[in-house]
């Protein structure tokens, strides 16, 4: 089991080494949160709602997000989302803040596929994503014009995830577990220069199963943006709670 989680653990940091360093690079704190919920309103589907509340530089609103998808169960390993919406209000913030607020609309669709290696619970999930960006810019008078959404841009996402149960063989009721993940990002689209990997994410964290469908997760993450013209980089250093509160209407009992 050991060799293992240092398996996993090499390849999840292995990860961040395709980021090279871009000049100007600045080094800033973050601190996130989230809540979510998977609804499950029949053995095949299920409804997810989520919300992000992520800031920098000691609780400076950085980004928050609202998410829900409809959820489609075709087996027991595979979960896919036909159409997911998210609305992010974006802040100016940091070392390297935006001249302006350009909050978006995204759609996307997933694939999640997750399986046992030993003690290990391996998930793997691809996203892709179609971004509609504000398009608030400064005007030659100084005056702040443009507010459609129509900066289109596109996002292909993998994430590598694994949890490893501590006191029990198994995730179940009462178990306390580690949690890693390493999240790569590609972006592509006419505002887009830049196009190699340009977002990496990776998290280790404890966590505690307190119920089959509730589970609270924290720890530390890090995180590297390369910005759409390849000019910037924020490499960015923090921490990530995270609350997991499922609910089955098939079931209620549960």
């Amino acid at each position: 089991m050991l060799k293992l989680s240092s398996l996993l653990v090499m390849l999840f940091l292995s990860f961040s080494t395709v980021f090279s360093q871009v000049s100007p690079t600045v080094n800033q704190s973050i601190e996130w949160a989230a809540i979510s919920s998977t609804m499950k309103v029949h053995k095949k589907v299920g409804l997810y709602v989520e919300g992000q509340f992520r800031f920098a530089q000691n609780f400076q609103p950085m980004q928050h997000q609202f998410r829900t998808a409809v959820e489609i169960y075709p087996s027991k390993k595979f979960a896919v989302v036909p159409f997911g919406y998210v609305y992010t209000w974006n802040y100016l913030y940091g070392k390297q803040p935006a001249s302006v607020v350009n909050n978006e609309h995204r759609l996307y669709q997933q694939i999640v596929y997750h399986h046992r290696l030993s003690k290990l619970v391996v998930q793997h999930r691809l996203r892709m994503e179609e971004r509609f960006i504000q398009d608030h810019f400064i005007a030659s008078d100084g005056t702040m014009a443009g507010s459609r959404y129509d900066d289109v841009r596109y996002r292909l996402r993998y994430r590598l995830l694994a949890n490893l149960p501590l006191n029990n063989p198994n995730m179940e009721p009462k178990t306390w577990y580690i949690s890693m993940w390493d999240e790569v990002f590609v972006s592509w689209g006419k505002p887009v220069t830049y196009h190699e990997p340009d977002q990496n994410r990776i998290f280790v964290g404890l966590g505690y199963q307190f119920t089959k469908l509730v589970s609270l997760q924290a720890g530390p993450l890090y995180q590297v943006i390369v910005k759409s013209n390849g000019a910037k980089q924020e490499n960015n250093y923090g921490g990530m709670i995270q609350l997991t509160y499922n609910l089955d209407f098939t079931n209620p009992d549960k």
